[in-house]
């Protein structure tokens, strides 16, 4: 089954669907996400693709839910009744009405933002249970359950809850990496296509609002800086669909955005005991909103004291850095928005880009490009005192590894000398070796004649922000 053209990337959620699709058995399928990353214009085409039945679930009550969707399946088995206002009086019996007309045929339902709908009717989960155990078996139903409040989906699978060990497939749909995000401005050179990953992130929700034909500058202007900018608030109000009370969560955000990365730090500058921060963050975790890191010579991650934590969307870490404060400072609408990304912004950018510059060259190495081995881990490493830091590091079958610097700006001999000293404090972390080390230098920048003559001598490797989008090798 071919994808439209109209779905960028996807292709592995995409195959992962026919999959499901073609297999002559019911399939109760989960599809995990944050808003805005692709879910519903995946799943809606899909449906599409395979003449299935697509609702999106809204705040509303259960008479009002039950009433909208049996109005779409009303539509789309043309059933008068149905599609002019006779809904269902329960949910056992839509169901069985789905299954009866799709007559051992298989038939996609799918049921975008399931949360918002098992939090209309409870026991929606339960029902959809003993359907599935007693009644489905025999049919070809594919159930799609999705959803953005990912913390509520995954209770959905826990040990206690109706639907532990139903589900036959379970697809995470993620924000683009530099790559994909870099075909919403093709015509950008290589720096600015990676400024505009910094600045927008990876949500296609975000990067589908730029115009390829107009500077970066101006982008950021029409769309952040000023009064009517889409993505003006968006980053301050992130949380409100989940949470009613999230102050403490966009604290932490924010405390992290604005350089904490310890969790020492975070509760000193959010001014709240680690205790009471526990829970906070785990829900931000597993929103994957913050993503938690560890040495990758750490052999027990969960426990590591030398953990470091990090905002996952650089629009979110862009946004608190750089507009949150003008917003507070009463700027924008006050000044006009090309002369805040002039004065407020571009001076600052390029150090804002070097943490950005280091999580792309990751994702790089991860694709195995210009390797002369295939990773088994990529990550990055820090000794005990964080006075030491390598910022790529991957690791090999058969003892290779790669340690790499990441310069925003150009690379010289002494970035080399550096890494060297380093990486000897990583083996020794490591313990047992022999390893092959290969080195690695990442540049947004020049190169200097000294280090070009390396790069010649194949003492080490070097890649420009132009190779970082070639294509694999």
């Amino acid at each position: 089954m071919e994808k439209p053209r109209a779905v960028r990337d996807r292709g592995k959620e995409w195959a992962e669907l026919a999959r499901v699709w073609k297999r002559p058995a019911p399939d109760l399928v989960f599809v995990l996400g944050r808003r805005r990353v692709g879910k519903s214009f995946l799943l809606a085409r899909f449906a599409k693709a395979v003449n299935g039945i697509y609702y999106q679930a809204t705040r509303r009550t259960e008479h009002e839910q039950l009433a909208r969707l049996s109005s779409l399946i009303g539509e789309h088995f043309k059933d008068p009744a149905l599609r002019h206002g006779g809904p269902f009086p329960d949910w056992e019996g839509l169901f069985r009405y789905v299954a009866e007309r799709a007559g051992g045929e298989p038939l996609v339902l799918i049921l975008d933002e399931f949360p918002y709908l098992s939090s209309a009717a409870p026991a929606l989960p339960s029902i959809i249970q003993a359907l599935w155990d007693h009644e489905w078996p025999e049919t070809r139903i594919k159930l799609v359950l999705s959803g953005s409040h990912i913390t509520a989906m995954k209770q959905l699978e826990a040990a206690d809850q109706p639907l532990y060990g139903r589900r036959t497939a379970r697809i995470d749909i993620e924000p683009f990496d530099f790559v994909h995000a870099a075909e919403f401005v093709p015509g950008y050179e290589p720096r600015d296509r990676l400024r505009a990953f910094g600045i927008f992130g990876g949500v296609p929700g975000h990067l589908a609002l730029l115009d390829p034909e107009q500077p970066l500058a101006e982008n950021v202007a029409q769309q952040m800086l000023g009064p009517s900018g889409r993505l003006l608030d968006e980053a301050q109000h992130m949380l409100d669909a989940f949470l009613s009370d999230a102050q403490v969560h966009y604290s932490v955000i924010e405390a992290i955005a604005g350089g904490e990365r310890t969790w020492n730090g975070i509760t000193k500058r959010v001014g709240r005991d680690g205790g009471s921060m526990s829970r906070t963050m785990q829900w931000l975790l597993d929103m994957r909103i913050v993503a938690r890191v560890v040495p990758i010579t750490e052999t027990n991650a969960a426990k590591s004291k030398r953990a470091l934590y990090r905002i996952t969307d650089p629009y979110v870490g862009f946004w608190h850095r750089f507009v949150s404060p003008m917003i507070s400072a009463g700027m924008v609408g006050l000044a006009p928005a090309e002369r805040l990304w002039a004065d407020r912004i571009e001076p600052r950018l390029d150090d804002y880009m070097g943490g950005i510059f280091e999580s792309v060259c990751r994702t790089f190495v991860r694709r195995g490009q210009g390797l002369t081995f295939a990773p088994l881990r990529v990550g990055e490493w820090w000794d005990g005192t964080s006075q030491n830091e390598i910022d790529v590091v991957a690791l090999g079958p058969e003892g290779q590894v790669l340690v790499g610097e990441c310069k925003w700006g150009g690379v010289r001999l002494s970035d080399l000398a550096r890494l060297r000293a380093r990486a000897n404090l990583l083996l020794a972390d490591l313990g047992e070796g022999p390893h092959q080390v290969h080195f690695a230098l990442f540049s947004g920048g020049d190169v200097s004649p000294e280090m070009a003559r390396e790069v010649e001598s194949g003492s080490v490797l070097h890649f420009s922000a132009q190779d970082l989008y070639a294509a694999p090798r």
